[in-house]
């Protein structure tokens, strides 16, 4: 309903299938393995790239050709080496932490380069380290200082480097300022610390 009220139109609602989802311990309720992406729009002019996520598909036809994607996207919770962790205590360092083939789907299929992609709730950084890295502008809010140092060390390992870094004297100087916004080339920080932030 808010949604509506703010004149966004839902055109799909993806469900993530976690395929390697935290089994259940209580042995009393079904083993929660979904979430959603709601893909909402405004006006007629809206931005859906259709050959790219037919060739972002993993599911071919039988001859190998490319299929639609559908609105069902089967992806393991992130693991292994994509896994960020806590360098004091080896522990996963953001506890919902987004696969990067998620957000690669979302960033390709419906926006294009140069477009500004906005997360207002950066957590670990993988929306803007994936816009960064296929050309997008991005802006990232994100309220917690420790996953504010997170997104800043993951977002200048790529190869271009950090243009600039600036606050406004009152953030605690362990820490970079809580916004992150940049092009796919590079990136500032500007403190902004009333804005909420947590998930991603």
């Amino acid at each position: 309903m808010s949604l509506k009220a703010n004149g966004l139109e839902v055109k799909n609602i993806i469900t993530w299938n976690k395929t390697n989802a935290m089994p259940n311990i209580t042995r009393r309720v079904l083993t929660h393995s979904t979430e959603f992406v709601i893909w909402g729009v405004k006006g007629r002019g809206w931005i859906f790239n259709y050959d790219i996520l037919k060739e972002l598909n993993p599911d071919k036809q039988q001859d190998g050709k490319t299929k639609q994607m559908k609105d069902v996207w089967n992806l393991p919770l992130v693991q292994g080496k994509e896994r960020i962790r806590d360098k004091e205590t080896n522990k996963a360092a953001h506890p919902t932490q987004k696969p990067e083939e998620m957000l690669k789907r979302i960033i390709l299929g419906f926006s294009n380069e140069n477009d500004i992609v906005l997360d207002p709730f950066c957590g670990s950084g993988t929306t803007v380290a994936v816009a960064k890295k296929y050309n997008r502008q991005y802006i990232g809010i994100e309220k917690e200082g420790r996953y504010v140092a997170l997104i800043h060390e993951r977002l200048s390992k790529h190869q271009r480097p950090i243009a600039q870094c600036f606050g406004d004297g009152d953030e605690d100087e362990k820490f970079p300022p809580p916004i992150a916004r940049g092009s796919g080339g590079e990136h500032d920080w500007a403190a902004d610390n009333g804005r909420p932030g947590e998930q991603q």
